[in-house]
């Protein structure tokens, strides 16, 4: 940002699809920067005296060689974290398992592009012990870039789903594209944690990559028996989710999380076993993780006027909503239970299916026994969720109502809710459904 320089700082001219940071070159020079990266020559005419610009092929490109090689300047390990859903809570669960016996640096937000990742690796110190880093990926070939930049010797995968279908084609294309994250991996003690539970990655021979031979440590979490790092007797506690950590069969400790979800208990089977790898304490582990809680729009849980809404807008997937829609079914709730879904952006030529699928997911959930009470959808895509969902249920099983505009979802909204009642919202981050959240809570 131009508009933040520090003195003699460097200024990496980045063309956005939006704004192109080469209109910035000049600002940036006149408020303290000494050197710009570019990749357009006109940017440079004119610089002040003293000052220079550097031009390159692609600014992006240039900067993470340059965080790769400021990388190399510390003996730091870095526990790389990828998955179509969860990364961030994941991230951030790690890190408090680790920061209970080590010095960390975790990821800022989810700066897990390549630009995040990049400007992530020049805050490393020699104040640190271990970092945590996020990495996400939409296309082809973005893996290697992250990983060759940041060079991780471990990384935690939280699952395969349907997140950039649309410009991956597969999910046996998205597996593929995020194990290319072991290939920065160094030779040596390195280790790779992966979900058992995933139908992508529950055997070694899903792990398709042709790096995956130089993987010495990989280890499995979960549920299933292949899972070294398990979770038994999960339960519910004051809205609390609460299971029994079992390492090669035998109890550990118990483990309590300030979220619920069961996928909020794999994600701390991750935290917990890479812990273990850099020899912190189980039960210390186990009490750092304890003191997590959700980022903003990531599960967030508030009461409004005896109303309770579970705010999880910052993003959303089929997988996620599905994630969501469970929390909504485990919280204690003394009236009815509102999903408020909104459009998953990105899906390409898959879209329709897989809201349909989530529509299918809520209509098996409701035969099993999981209520509830009324679906709202906001948007095209989401109306599919809906479509789907009345083909399957009988009349008077749920309401159910469809809308455009999330004001309008909000006017029908503010005359159903009352207070006992809880909402769970959830949508793409471009669907803005933050914005319903704002007008439930005021």
């Amino acid at each position: 940002n131009s508009r933040e320089i520090a003195e003699n700082a460097l200024f990496v001219a980045i063309p956005g699809e939006r704004v192109n940071g080469h209109k910035f070159v000049k600002g940036a020079f006149e408020s303290g920067a000494s050197v710009a990266l570019i990749s357009e020559e006109d940017a440079a005419d004119g610089i002040p005296e003293g000052k220079a610009c550097v031009l390159v092929d692609n600014t992006v490109d240039a900067l993470l060689k340059l965080a790769g090689w400021y990388r190399d300047g510390y003996d730091v390990p870095i526990v790389a974290v990828t998955g179509s859903v969860g990364k961030t809570t994941t991230k951030e669960m790690i890190a408090a398992a680790l920061g209970a016996g080590l010095r960390v640096l975790k990821t800022k937000g989810n700066m897990n592009s390549q630009l995040g990742v990049a400007l992530m690796m020049f805050e490393l110190s020699d104040d640190i012990d271990i970092a945590v880093i996020e990495m996400g990926i939409s296309e082809h070939g973005e893996m290697i870039k992250l990983t060759s930049t940041a060079k991780p010797e471990a990384a935690a995968v939280t699952n395969i789903g349907v997140s950039h279908i649309g410009n991956l084609g597969s999910r046996e294309n998205i597996r593929h594209e995020k194990l290319d994250i072991i290939k920065g991996f160094p030779e040596g003690d390195n280790l790779l944690l992966v979900p058992g539970n995933d139908e992508y990655l529950d055997s070694y021979e899903k792990l398709d990559n042709e790096g995956i031979s130089r993987v010495k440590n990989i280890i499995w979490y979960g549920e299933t028996d292949r899972c070294r790092y398990r979770a038994r007797n999960i339960h519910n506690e004051s809205d609390h989710v609460v299971f029994d950590l079992y390492v090669d069969d035998g109890i550990v400790t118990d483990v309590h999380l300030s979220v619920m979800g069961i996928h909020n208990v794999y994600n701390a089977l991750a935290a917990l076993a890479a812990a273990d790898h850099y020899n912190v304490d189980l039960k210390t582990a186990a009490a750092g993780l304890s003191e997590y809680k959700p980022m903003a729009m990531r599960g967030q849980i508030f009461v409004n006027n005896g109303i309770t809404i579970i705010d999880d807008t910052y993003n959303a997937s089929p997988d996620s909503m599905k994630s969501g829609l469970s929390v909504l079914w485990d919280k204690e709730c003394e009236g009815r239970r509102v999903a408020a879904l909104a459009d998953v952006l990105e899906l390409g030529d898959m879209s329709q299916e897989l809201h349909r699928s989530v529509g299918r997911y809520l209509a098996e959930q409701t035969a099993s026994g999981h209520k509830t009470d009324l679906l709202v959808t906001v948007g095209h895509e989401a109306a599919y969720i809906a479509d789907e969902l009345l083909s399957r249920i009988g009349s008077g099983d749920m309401a159910v109502e469809s809308f455009d505009s999330r004001e309008e979802a909000y006017e029908y909204l503010k005359s159903y809710l009352k207070p006992g009642d809880i909402i769970m919202v959830k949508g793409s981050r471009g669907m803005q459904m933050d914005k319903l959240v704002g007008m439930l809570k005021e």
